[in-house]
């Protein structure tokens, strides 16, 4: 499992907005261009990248599974055609004074071990969920 807070010098509602738009959502995390957070919704895409071992690409599919505007945003995350795993990911959001506070909990990631990769251990997510939550941070508190 998975779990991080970070503050964010910003209102709920520009966090809210980061995280459920697609036009916001490309800045910081990936492009979902159907994306709408609704209860039920299912939504897929693929990351692609290059590192040492080649090229590679991994489809992300995932339903809506809880939505609390401004408050939490919960979905399953799965990795279809590599794992038979599926996973659960929930954003928080608890509204302060002149910040936010972003928790993010990434609950059975570890079911995507049957792949047998190095990408889909929890060194791995740990380090992709850093840089995530970094990037949303950086994009908020500078408007990138």
């Amino acid at each position: 499992m998975y779990k991080k807070e970070i503050s964010i010098n910003t209102r709920v509602d520009k966090v809210w907005s980061a995280l459920t738009q697609p036009e916001e959502m490309r800045n910081w995390y990936f492009y979902i261009s159907n994306f709408e957070a609704v209860e039920g919704e299912i939504f897929d895409f693929v990351v692609s990248f290059t590192d040492e071992a080649g090229e590679h690409s991994f489809r992300h599919l995932f339903k809506i599974l809880e939505v609390i505007p401004y408050e939490k945003l919960c979905h399953t995350w799965e990795h279809p055609g590599h794992s038979e795993g599926t996973s659960t990911l929930t954003w928080e959001l608890i509204p302060e004074e002149d910040s936010t506070t972003v928790i993010l909990t990434h609950e059975g990631n570890e079911s995507f071990l049957d792949e047998g990769s190095k990408y889909f251990t929890a060194e791995s997510y740990t380090a992709g969920w850093n840089d995530i939550l970094q990037g949303l941070k950086d994009y908020l508190e500078n408007e990138i």
